[in-house]
């Protein structure tokens, strides 16, 4: 099945490094991320002066992606904090079978402790951290309706919980 799965939190929350380790334990497992195109495409993951081109790019490769192969995955690993981006991808990946929301659920004081801890360039000042935490919607009635799944990653609380990595990754049918 060609599955496209379409992160949705801010910065610190872990999108990236939850991208990752799915990559390791899924064969066939394709990353797509606005930084890393920023730089690759500029030179720099805080150059924002060719945002078009970033967007399109990373559009064309999520959809190439499901060309791939029948048993492929392709990630889109980006804030994608609002309900009409995530309507956009959805819509604009027509190649994939199946459609997964995956919401970060991390308290915010965490994803502030681990934005401090990105590589430099990578680290967000605060007012911009602000900025998306506010941007951030709910998943509208439209939403859960067009997708085939939503799911959410949450932070491990107890000391049992942590050794067996910081995340837990849960099905939510009712948001």
């Amino acid at each position: 099945m060609k599955t496209c799965i379409i992160l949705s939190a801010i910065p610190g929350s872990g999108k990236s490094t939850w991208a990752h380790t799915f990559q390791q334990t899924h064969p066939n497992t394709h990353i797509v991320s606005s930084d890393d195109l920023r730089k690759e495409l500029y030179g720099s993951v805080t150059n924002f002066e060719h945002e078009d081109i970033v967007w399109k790019t990373f559009l064309e490769r999520l959809q190439n992606f499901a060309t791939l192969g029948d048993d492929v995955y392709g990630i889109a690993d980006a804030t994608c904090l609002q309900n009409k981006f995530r309507l956009f991808y959805l819509q604009n990946t027509p190649g994939y079978d199946k459609h997964i929301l995956i919401l970060f659920n991390i308290p915010y004081s965490t994803c502030l402790k681990q934005n401090k801890m990105r590589e430099n360039e990578r680290v967000l000042p605060l007012p911009a951290m602000e900025k998306l935490k506010n941007e951030y919607e709910e998943p509208s009635d439209e939403v859960k309706k067009a997708y085939d799944e939503i799911l959410v990653v949450k932070e491990k609380r107890t000391p049992s919980e942590m050794s067996h990595g910081i995340y837990d990754f849960v099905t939510k049918k009712e948001i």
